[in-house]
């Protein structure tokens, strides 16, 4: 879907139309439990958190005043709504990646006869600072922009850009 038609369907879910809503719930909803099993670690907590994501922005969604942010939006919803669960339950799980799916970005075949190599990106992944796996999740699982990473995170988008650098360069290091 073209951003014009995210941006024109938001609009109407503002004004009420309940088809809006269900086009968008269905455009988003896949990769925004992704996005929250991926910093839960816990598929089934993570459907729960982001139902409780979409009952918020039916209620609040005509305080967003620009609906070309609607995506950061969501995802930033989704974030805090996971933060808040772990504060409740003093859960703080390690944090994995889609293995697959980074390493085929990095360039790593993702097979049988390559398993040592998706061991060893996973290692260095779980060696990266959390700030910095956060934003290669983001940038390359969910092929976020980095204005919606900046956004989501609430860092500035240099903050991004530099976090992405660093931890490319650890990664690279580290798989050499």
């Amino acid at each position: 879907m073209h951003q014009a038609q995210l941006d024109l369907l938001v609009m109407a879910m503002q004004d009420g139309d309940k088809r809006a809503f269900a086009l968008l719930y269905q455009h988003y909803h896949r990769d925004l439990h992704r996005f929250a099993a991926y910093l839960l670690t816990n598929p089934a907590a993570a459907e729960d958190l982001v139902q409780n994501v979409w009952l918020k922005v039916s209620r609040r969604i005509t305080r967003l005043n620009d609906p070309a942010v609607f995506t950061s939006w969501l995802y930033r919803a989704v974030r805090w709504e996971v933060m808040d669960y772990q504060k409740q339950a003093a859960n703080r799980q390690q944090q994995t990646v889609d293995i697959a799916t980074v390493a085929a970005e990095f360039g790593v075949a993702d097979s049988q006869q390559h398993a040592d190599d998706s061991n060893d990106l996973s290692n260095a992944l779980s060696l990266l600072a959390a700030d910095e796996r956060l934003v290669v999740q983001l940038h390359y699982l969910h092929e976020l922009e980095l204005g919606q990473i900046a956004l989501i995170v609430d860092i500035p988008v240099g903050t991004v850009k530099s976090r992405l650098h660093r931890a490319r360069k650890q990664l690279q290091q580290q798989l050499q």
